[in-house]
């Protein structure tokens, strides 16, 4: 293993460790939102650490997106003519993908009214990705410049993404704090079920999601008075409250958090007292 000889290099390595830990940190945070509880008081904090998760993982790209820099464009030899050919490459790759799909798009939209010359066009605009993708295998381009420079920006979209999005998802758990909980009595309710898919599901809990209704009047104009959202494996000790005749809720309606509710007529309770 070669060892960190000079200042700089000492640098970049303070800057690797330091980007895997708030990379570390941000992933454990993420789990912590997968399993903490949704309803409680305290759920409304947890609710914010799906976006302190995002707001860590954009940190630890910001602090390894110089370290690829360095590695990757720093100092390295710019041939005009390669970078010529690499920035035709792009061009040309656009206009031959990403062009044809939507006229191909544009063509199958319209063979309603214009018959087999909508389909007809629709081919042949599809046909234009194949022929270019056969040309560049006969002429490749290794674009050395240009990637990096894309994976780079990659990199800073991302991190920018994973902070605007973090810091929004927190800033709903702000406004509740600074707005307060909200308490009303409810006849009638409905949910459905929220599952999860793809890569993202392994770290979003199933939900039930509630759609609180005062009285009858709500239900029939179809005014929903409050949203809930209620993870899996709470939501049959919440449903039985919500399923007596009439209900008091306690909840942050930004972020839909449930402090607690109760049966007005009877003992049954779910989350924190609210009496």
């Amino acid at each position: 293993m070669a060892r960190l000889t000079t200042a700089r290099d000492r640098k970049q390595g303070a800057a690797a460790i330091i980007g895997c830990v708030f990379l570390f940190t941000a992933f454990g945070v993420l789990v912590y939102g997968r399993f903490a509880t949704s309803v409680g008081a305290f759920a409304l904090y947890n609710r914010a650490a799906v976006g302190v998760g995002f707001m860590l993982f954009g940190v630890s790209l910001l602090c390894f997106t110089p370290l690829l820099y360095l590695q990757r464009m720093h100092r390295r030899h710019v041939d005009p003519a390669d970078l010529a050919r690499e920035l035709k490459g792009i061009a040309l790759g656009f206009l031959c993908y990403v062009v044809p799909f939507f006229l191909a798009m544009g063509a199958l939209s319209s063979a309603d009214s214009t018959g087999m010359f909508g389909l007809a066009l629709m081919v042949a605009f599809g046909a234009i990705p194949f022929v270019y993708r056969r040309h560049r295998k006969k002429d490749p381009i290794s674009y050395k410049h240009t990637g990096s420079a894309a994976l780079i920006l990659f990199c800073v979209a991302m991190a920018g993404f994973a902070l605007v999005g973090g810091a929004f998802s927190c800033s709903e758990m702000l406004d509740d704090l600074e707005g307060g909980w909200k308490q009303e009595r409810f006849a009638f309710y409905e949910a459905e079920i929220n599952r999860p898919r793809g890569r993202g599901a392994a770290l979003s809990p199933t939900t039930f999601e509630v759609s609180l209704y005062k009285d009858g009047e709500s239900v029939r104009t179809g005014h929903v008075d409050a949203r809930l959202s209620v993870n899996a494996d709470e939501w049959p000790e919440v449903a039985l409250v919500l399923d007596e005749p009439m209900a008091e809720v306690r909840w942050y309606p930004r972020t839909r958090t449930l402090v607690g509710a109760q049966d007005v007529d009877g003992p049954a309770t779910a989350g924190d007292p609210i009496g």
